[in-house]
C-alpha cells in the first residue's frame, strides 16, 4: 500500500494546491489541475491508496469554500474507490 501525507499547510492557494497533489499523488503530466480532472485521476486509480490529509484546519482557512470542497472530494473519493483510504487530521 502506498502512503501519502498530504499537508495543508503546503496547499494555501489553488495553483499551490494542484502543483503539490500532482507531486505527492504522482499524478500524470495530463492532469487537468482541477477538482474535476483530480476526481478522473483518482477515481479511476487501482492500487491500494492510504491518504492522510493533514492541517485540515489550515487548508479550510486558507482555500475557504475551494478547501472545503477538496475535502469533500477526498471523502467522497474514500467511499466511491475502494483502493483509497482517506484520514483527516485538523
Amino acid at each position: 500500500m502506498k502512503d501519502v501525507v498530504l499537508d495543508g499547510r503546503q496547499m494555501n492557494t489553488v495553483e499551490k494546491t494542484h502543483d503539490y497533489l500532482k507531486m505527492q499523488l504522482n499524478l500524470p503530466e495530463h492532469y487537468g489541475r482541477n477538482l474535476d480532472a483530480l476526481w478522473d485521476e483518482l477515481s479511476t486509480y487501482n492500487q491500494p491508496l492510504s491518504m492522510h490529509v493533514t492541517s485540515c484546519d489550515t487548508l479550510e482557512k486558507e482555500l475557504g469554500d475551494y478547501g472545503l470542497k477538496l475535502m469533500a472530494l477526498f471523502e467522497e473519493i474514500g467511499m466511491y474507490n475502494k483502493a483509497i483510504m482517506v484520514k483527516f487530521e485538523r
